[in-house]
């Protein structure tokens, strides 16, 4: 073998960022909103769409990923509280357009404005997604702040988004918190979680939840949606 001591143009670093990590509030610049479409991978007959509303740093990336709408995403369920009752949770279609509306309002606010008064004409949720892919799409590049908690998944603590919608007593929804923003601070319960995972054990956060496995494992667990961490 002959040795060439030439220096070419090829790439030598590494460009790929890792996900962000859970329990923290980081400085992101938002990067776009997109829809993705797949097949599952246990059963490739099923086709999946997603809302993805991506956030990076030079720490790593980040998407807010939620399914489309199905049948039965507006059903609200409940468990049992600790203290007796039921405590009653947001739909799953509840906290989608409560993403969708928070997004929107925060990173183009004159541009929320214009879509709350098309949206009397939206037929599907293509038409919410490509309504704020347009108003969001003239402010890439925009900086603010993006607040992710964690949650177990297979042993595993992954990042995602607070729950942003609460049912009170008499059975409306209310704004429970902010994902993104300038005024972004855990709750005290939120700080005792975040000091226990920052005190654990190091978590393998290199394999990257593949989406094909997510939508197969969302198909079984219509509870919530389950997409944190691509």
């Amino acid at each position: 073998m002959a040795f060439n001591f030439g220096i070419d143009d090829k790439p030598v670093v590494r460009n790929t960022r890792q996900q962000l990590k859970p329990w923290n509030i980081y400085d992101v610049k938002f990067t776009g909103c997109e829809i993705r479409e797949f097949d599952g991978k246990k059963d490739p007959s099923q086709h999946y769409k997603v809302l993805a509303i991506n956030f990076e740093n030079e720490d790593g990336v980040f998407s807010v990923t939620n399914f489309f709408p199905k049948e039965g995403d507006d059903v609200r369920h409940s468990y049992d509280g600790k203290n007796g009752g039921k405590v009653e949770m947001p739909s799953n279609f509840e906290t989608l357009m409560a993403v969708v509306k928070q997004t929107a309002m925060i990173l183009n606010p004159k541009g929320f404005e214009a879509m709350q008064k098309a949206s009397s004409q939206f037929k599907s949720f293509d038409d919410v997604a490509n309504a704020l892919i347009k108003i969001t799409d003239k402010v890439k590049g925009t900086e603010t702040k993006l607040k992710l908690v964690g949650r177990n998944r297979d042993g595993k603590v992954v990042a995602e988004i607070p729950r942003l919608v609460g049912i009170n007593k008499e059975g409306e929804a209310f704004v429970a918190d902010n994902y993104i923003g300038s005024k972004l601070f855990f709750s005290d319960y939120e700080e005792g979680k975040r000091a226990e995972y920052l005190g654990s054990k190091p978590t393998d956060m290199s394999k990257k939840d593949d989406l094909g496995d997510i939508a197969d494992e969302q198909e079984n667990n219509d509870d919530e949606f389950d997409l944190a961490n691509l």
